[in-house]
């Protein structure tokens, strides 16, 4: 079993504990039940392992796209492959910086309002793929 210490009192044996967790991510206060992470019985501070951090990480943006409305990842990922995008030939079309697809893609960071929207036509009807090449500059 792995020893975890405590980062602020510095006590060892921090117990296992499964609470609610608020964050707050971009600007929406998301309330998520069940967290697992490590806590202090001296001085009741809350830590997470690297897994642990990122399965919250991961939840928080979840919450987060579902409240906004959001398509999913695996959506994103589908629609893309439907039109015959590469991630590049996505950012060029969108005007998004490199990397920001596979990033949404991955979970990683939401797209926009207006990324999604685009997403949603070009899902409904992939020949928009053409119209938005003629108006990027």
């Amino acid at each position: 079993m792995t020893t975890v210490i405590c980062v602020v009192c510095g006590r060892e044996g921090a117990r296992l504990v499964k609470a609610p967790f608020d964050a707050i991510y971009n600007k929406i206060p998301i309330r998520l039940e069940d967290v697992e992470r490590y806590e202090c019985d001296r001085c009741g501070e809350s830590t997470f392992d690297p897994g642990q951090d990122k399965a919250v990480s991961d939840r928080v943006k979840a919450k987060s796209r579902e409240h906004l409305g959001l398509l999913p990842p695996e959506a994103i990922v589908g629609i893309r492959k439907r039109c015959n995008l590469s991630q590049e030939d996505m950012e060029g079309l969108f005007g998004v910086e490199k990397k920001a697809v596979g990033r949404w893609e991955g979970g990683r960071s939401l797209q926009s309002k207006t990324a999604d929207v685009l997403l949603r036509l070009m899902d409904r009807n992939p020949d928009i793929v053409e119209e938005l090449r003629k108006v990027r500059p």
